[in-house]
């Protein structure tokens, strides 16, 4: 699902009236692209007022829940199809999109066989063959700086931290030869014969973020050492886009409309006495640019 920063907006942008179809869905794909944000800068809510979901994020599975679900803490739940794995443990799964009432994001603490799953707490009831989303949520991979328990995320601001996992790598060779690693304990051993590191779930509540800068500070795990990488899914953004944006797609929009429909890539059109030359591959000129450079992305991928 694309965002469209121009649903709803009619006077104080020069847009068309009506406008037309699918417009407003190509000039926010347009700007997403840009801002290095696929899942947009907009959050959806469940019925608490809780953020859980991106509304322009497109998931990478559906899962189809057999039976009904009662609210509750550690609720198990059997899913179609039969692929689960074991390192889905702390994926978040977004219930009944469709449906804002009893939508809401629950983790998985747990896996049984192919086909059954524990969420970590329920907060509506859903019916049978409720609908399970992956990758509603912003998901990311960090690896901790040494010898430090602070990671920066890419998008901002931070809304909600749904899910954290950290795993033990085998250490920094700086960090072996400083004496930091004692080569015969059980960490060590486990890190070196143990086979892929294992992602453990760490508890959101003992750690904390900065909104404006991105960075999370995450609590060490056993033996208080400091987790290597970190995996975190979590919710960041608005709950209505902000108005430079809505201001900067509503010019891409006009753009696209004035090229006659066409999205950049065009030196010139001409219809009639009318003629229309741009130098410029892109509808994204820089004034547009510089509304949007406050939302982008913060680290490469």
């Amino acid at each position: 699902m694309s965002s469209n920063y121009l649903d709803g907006i009619e006077d104080g942008y020069g847009l068309a009236q009506p406008l037309p179809a699918g417009l407003g869905e190509l000039a926010s794909s347009i700007v997403d692209a840009y801002l290095k944000r696929p899942e947009g800068l907009v959050y959806a809510q469940d019925a608490n007022g809780n953020p859980c979901a991106m509304k322009g994020a497109t998931p990478s599975m559906t899962f189809t829940i057999t039976g009904a679900l009662s609210p509750g803490n550690n609720v198990v739940a059997t899913v179609s199809p039969a692929i689960v794995r074991p390192d889905m443990v702390g994926e978040v799964l977004v219930l009944d999109y469709s449906e804002p009432a009893i939508m809401e994001a629950c983790t998985v603490m747990a896996t049984a066989g192919n086909n059954q799953i524990t969420l970590g707490n329920v907060q509506f009831a859903h019916g049978a063959n409720a609908t399970a989303d992956v990758g509603r949520v912003i998901s990311e991979d960090r690896n901790m700086p040494s010898k430090r328990s602070i990671a920066r995320v890419a998008k901002w601001p931070i809304i909600n931290v749904v899910s954290l996992l950290g795993r033990y790598a085998y250490g920094r060779r700086s960090d072996q030869v400083g004496g930091l690693y004692q080569e015969m304990n059980l960490l060590a051993a486990v890190q070196t014969f143990g086979g892929p590191p294992q992602w453990i779930p760490i508890t959101v509540t003992q750690s904390s973020w900065s909104d404006s800068t991105g960075e999370i500070w995450v609590p060490a795990g056993m033996l208080l050492a400091y987790y290597s990488d970190v995996r975190i899914k979590y919710v960041a953004g608005y709950a209505q886009a902000p108005e430079p944006v809505v201001r900067a797609t509503a010019q891409v929009a006009n753009s696209i409309s004035a090229l006659g429909g066409v999205p950049g890539a065009v030196k010139m059109f001409s219809a009639g006495d009318k003629k229309i030359q741009t130098y410029l591959p892109t509808v994204l000129d820089a004034d547009i640019k510089a509304l949007l450079d406050p939302f982008k992305a913060r680290l490469l991928y």
